[in-house]
């Protein structure tokens, strides 16, 4: 594979900070009941979708996008200049991988080709439960067993008998999302495209466990009952509550004439865990200077819990933009405000060319694997500083790449960002997302997820690491497609509108930084659209130094357990480790190694020792010195 070029770019400040104009409505979520995730049915379970090429007419959506992909030219963006550093930061590695699979009669797996496009969304538990959803359907797997959880002949559920629904209703856009701390899952997808019949289902399950019931409510896709529909919900969690965002678009008119703002729901998950009637809140007409701020995304917690309710924007139709919207959301008793700020950037993001296969006809610019436009596809936030990445055209040639931006100083008065492009030379990327793999404040290294392209080679899922250093890794592919897809009967095709990313928790619920789970698209044949899930491990994590010190565990020890003496150092050197007794008689030696700089960690089995008191010295050539007294029981 040939070297990825990087560019870094610095954004300059903000523009105007004021709050927003909005409003608010307090709701109740209507409790569905609870689904037995075991109960078996005796009827047959029918999947209808679209696969026939959308036919863009009229100012429709499509229509007017095809248009902007026409006019759009890489080389109306600034040229970049690579950056000097692009490989010191290392690859990642992949781990467990999987397709999201079914079963045939005979019990065989068989991978799952849903609707189009694949609606990524995935989510896994500290204790190794994976849950997938794609279009609609709903899967799990424990992966520690390797086996299906969902019960039934082919270990699939469809959102439909999730939400209790007819045949005749549609079910889409699922979004997933685990809460660590609770150690619960959440589901959010949507009912039909029609103001009197849209509503948004949510689901919480009422263990750790995905067979076991979950606990299901609807909202209103028409919450100002005037003749709306709700479209591309994104979401995430608070300390008390789920947050939905999404999108109100009037029927019956084109998509671009007809949307009408982006909504925010807050609910009480806890009543969702719970059971329990569920107050919610939902703010709409969200207006910057009397203009609506278009697909705001929902800040993910870099743990999955946001300490503060954050959303993004930009002005994702357009050719070339350099607006940021920062938006925050504070919800007070009786003073809740939304303030926006607008960021403005010296390197300009614009709607990405569409991706490209072996199959595609490249002279016309409105066919290929769909990007969509540059909107906010992924964003995560820690204490003062915001992530996010997105789908862009670039200036340094035709492919489709990838926006980084790390905005500091998110929640005092003057936030910046700092920009990076990651793209390939013959490779498109698209639908990024990321997840935070530092362990300190102020590390910017996070794990990118995507899906590539391109005419020489087929659809896959990809990775790369963006380090400490601000440089990014070669990237890796975790999935290579083999085979182009071809759904439509023409060469417009789909790649997805979401692809699912999340860390993996410890048994306490404490963020992982070096292990990533992603959910993306690829081809298989025949020319069929894929969902593969992988494991991904970074390479650039560093080890936070043990608090206080470090410590000495078990005191007093007894026979059958190791003694562990924890200790950090700020200066590479070799360690010698020493064992005396009690009247400070040297006994024997421990252990002896050079050891780089941070925490370490020494082990000692004193099964074989007399009862009583013991001196543990460790000693560096460097200076270290650390002395610790154990009682042998």
């Amino acid at each position: 594979m040939r070297g990825v070029f990087v560019v870094l770019v610095c954004i300059v400040g903000q523009l105007y900070a004021q709050n927003t104009s909005f409003h608010s409505k307090r709701m109740k979520a209507e409790f569905m009941g609870t689904i037995d995730m075991t109960q078996s049915t005796n009827e047959a379970t029918g999947y209808m979708y679209p696969t026939g090429a959308p036919k863009p007419g009229g100012d429709s959506y499509q229509d007017f996008l095809a248009i902007q992909k026409i006019k759009q030219n890489f080389k109306n963006f600034p040229v970049t200049s690579q950056a000097s550093k692009t490989h010191s930061t290392p690859q990642p590695q992949k781990g467990y991988g999987t397709s999201l699979y079914r079963l045939t009669p005979s019990g065989s797996p068989y991978d799952y080709t849903g609707g189009i496009p694949n609606d990524n969304a995935m989510a896994i538990s500290k204790g190794g439960m994976l849950c997938a959803a794609v279009n609609s359907t709903f899967w799990a797997l424990d992966i520690h067993s390797g086996e299906l959880i969902m019960p039934g002949p082919i270990g699939i559920k469809s959102l439909r008998q999730m939400a209790g629904g007819s045949s005749f209703e549609n079910y889409y856009d699922p979004k997933l999302i685990y809460d660590p701390i609770q150690d619960r899952f959440i589901l959010v997808f949507l009912k039909d495209n029609d103001a009197a019949n849209s509503r948004i289902i949510v689901c919480f399950s009422t263990t750790n466990n995905p067979a076991d019931p979950w606990n299901v409510y609807r909202l209103s896709g028409n919450p100002l009952n005037n003749n709306r529909w709700t479209d591309f919900p994104a979401i995430s969690l608070s300390e008390n509550g789920l947050v939905i965002t999404a999108n109100l678009i009037i029927p019956g008119v084109s998509w671009q004439v007809g949307f009408d703002g982006s909504v925010i729901w807050h609910l009480d998950k806890f009543a969702g865990f719970n059971g329990g009637d569920i107050n919610a809140t939902v703010y709409t007409q969200i207006r910057h200077q009397g203009k609506f701020t278009r697909n705001l995304h929902a800040v993910r917690g870099h743990d999955n819990i946001a300490d503060k309710l954050y959303f993004l924007s930009n002005r994702n139709f357009d050719l070339q933009n350099d607006t940021i919207f920062l938006i925050e959301l504070q919800e007070n008793l009786n003073d809740t405000t939304i303030n926006t700020t607008a960021l403005i950037s010296n390197i300009p993001y614009g709607v990405p060319p569409n991706g490209k296969q072996a199959d595609t006809d490249t002279s016309d610019a409105t066919k290929g694997l769909q990007t969509n436009d540059g909107r906010v596809l992924g964003a995560i936030q820690k204490d003062n500083w915001i992530q996010f990445v997105s789908t862009t055209a670039h200036g340094n040639n035709s492919n489709a790449g990838i926006f980084h931006g790390f905005i500091s100083n998110a929640s005092n008065n003057n936030p910046k960002i700092t920009g990076r492009l990651f793209y390939h030379p013959e490779r498109d990327y698209g639908y990024p997302n990321l997840a935070w793999t530092g362990v300190q404040e102020n590390q910017i290294q996070c794990l990118i997820g995507f899906n590539y392209t391109s005419t020489a080679g087929h659809p896959g899922v990809g990775a790369v690491q963006l380090g400490n250093d601000t440089t990014f890794s070669e990237p890796i592919d975790l999935k290579a497609g083999t085979t182009f897809v071809d759904r439509h009967s023409d060469s417009y095709e789909r790649w997805g509108d979401y692809f699912a990313i999340q860390n993996m928790y410890d048994s306490d619920g404490t963020l992982i930084p070096s292990e990533v789970w992603m959910s993306g698209f690829y081809g298989d044949g025949p020319q069929q659209n894929r969902t593969y899930i992988a494991q991904v491990y970074s390479q650039d994590t560093l080890v936070p130094p043990h608090p206080n010190g470090g410590t000495l565990f078990p005191n007093p020890i007894a026979d059958g357990n190791l003694l562990t003496v924890q200790f950090n150092l700020e200066i590479e050197q070799n360690i010698r480790a020493e064992l005396y007794n009690s009247s400070g008689q040297f006994v024997q030696n421990l252990a002896g190694r050079k050891l780089p700089v941070g925490p370490a960690e020494l082990l000692i089995d004193m099964n074989g020792l007399a009862q009583g008191t013991y001196i543990v010295r460790l000693t560096g050539d460097d200076g270290f010195l650390r002395v610790e007294k154990v009682i042998k029981l």
